[in-house]
């Protein structure tokens, strides 16, 4: 039987087989022209742009970047374009920056029409500043942004002179349901000026997935909530905070995304709970206004030293009224243990506030409440497997908890 006779259903099933394994999918390229478009559906779906490298053939050839291959290929088969969904583009670690300098990247960024997910970021702490990049290739990738198929936005390491800087680019973006932020600042952070923000009258499209990721400027907040963005933040149903400070703009982002599901909170290590707790209580975080959040998860990133956030996890659970609709409780709590483990103290002191917060998720108000997991991330400079002798000696008092069933405790050695 000739293989242009199959069903195309049962060549799909057949190349979907395949779909993470490059060196066969090639190969299947070249069995027979029938399977040439789904083979290429697969290769061609996610394409990472990353830094060249250098070896022997570079410096006997000269260096090619993986842009100028691709739109050297696009040249070609231009048909391949339209496969192409997923992009990421990564700019190099200091002195192999290649970004700014190739010139066929914004010619290869105005090819792709059906681009679903963009991705910018650097490949260390280093930075990208926005106004930096060569007018062409900031218009090239504002037109990707602008791109009716793009669903899904990740920008990281990216400098912005003000807010409104970054709210005018994602005013480009048409039906934008995830956007991912980290290690994005802005150089004048509390600049309130949005003047040369153009007023838009495209409706706005609601925002899916929001994650505002470690060592990101909650001006980024301000940006989505801010009356001329095309962005509905207030739609998203979940939603990532990783919180080193800045809490009024965290908790006016909560109390603004009433429909949100699944709440993701991480405090980082450099957080001073001190800050918080002088505020004023507007400016607290208050899960009153999320009426449909089922799922919580709370990360405690304690590698270094920081004021207990026992209390500060109590209060947060104290807002929670009645209806709701609050089943699963997630809390991981990071914990560094000295070398070689000596000191012991350590594991009957720093759960003494817990009764509290035992106390408060038995009361009326968690009435959906199925299932309540603990878990210790143990970092330890021997690790030799010490996550089963920390939960003997751990004293965790939660007898409410326990006697419904509720509590799942456990640990693991992130050293391993």
């Amino acid at each position: 039987m000739s293989s242009q006779t199959l069903p195309q259903e049962l060549i799909d099933n057949v190349i979907d087989h395949f779909h993470d394994d490059r060196p066969s999918l090639k190969a299947c390229a070249l069995v027979c022209r029938a399977w040439l478009s789904s083979c290429r559906a697969h290769i061609f779906h996610s394409i990472s742009l990353q830094p060249p490298t250098v070896n022997l053939r570079s410096q006997i050839f000269g260096t090619t970047t993986d842009s100028w291959r691709l739109h050297k290929i696009l040249q070609t088969s231009p048909e391949i374009a339209q496969y192409i969904r997923n992009l990421l583009i990564c700019e190099g670690i200091v002195g192999k920056e290649w970004i700014n300098g190739d010139r066929t990247l914004p010619l290869l960024l105005g090819k792709l029409r059906n681009i679903t997910k963009f991705q910018l970021e650097r490949s260390s702490s280093m930075r990208i500043i926005w106004k930096t990049i060569p007018p062409g290739l900031r218009g090239a990738m504002i037109s990707v942004l602008g791109s009716p198929s793009l669903l899904e936005l990740k920008l990281v390491g990216l400098v912005f002179d003000r807010p409104a800087e970054l709210l005018q680019i994602l005013q480009s973006c048409r039906i934008l349901r995830v956007l991912r932020a980290d290690h994005l600042i802005f150089q004048d952070e509390q600049s309130l000026d949005f003047s040369s923000v153009v007023q838009s009258d495209r409706p706005s499209a609601p925002l899916d997935i929001l994650v505002v990721g470690p060592r990101t400027s909650t001006a980024l907040i301000r940006c989505l909530l801010h009356p001329e963005s095309t962005i509905n933040a207030k739609a998203v149903r979940k939603l990532s905070l990783s919180i080193s400070g800045n809490f009024p703009d965290v908790a006016q982002l909560l109390r603004s995304t009433s429909s949100v599901e699944e709440l993701e909170l991480i405090l980082m290590n450099d957080i001073d709970l001190q800050e918080y707790w002088a505020l004023p209580s507007s400016d607290h975080i208050d899960l009153s206004h999320n009426p449909h959040l089922h799922t919580l998860e709370i990360k405690f990133d304690v590698i270094q030293r920081q004021d207990d956030p026992l209390p500060w996890l109590n209060a947060v659970l104290f807002t929670v009224r009645t209806p709701n609709a609050l089943r699963y409780i997630n809390i991981v709590y990071s914990l560094y243990l000295p070398s070689p483990y000596m000191d012991r103290s350590v594991n009957t002191t720093i759960f003494t506030g817990w009764r509290d917060i035992d106390v408060t998720l038995t009361g009326m108000d968690f009435v959906h409440l199925e299932k309540v997991k603990l878990h210790f991330a143990l970092e330890n400079p021997i690790g030799f497997g010490i996550a089963p002798r920390f939960l003997k000696e751990v004293d965790l008092k939660s007898p409410a908890l326990l006697a419904a069933g509720l509590l799942e405790i456990g640990a693991f050695d992130t050293s391993e």
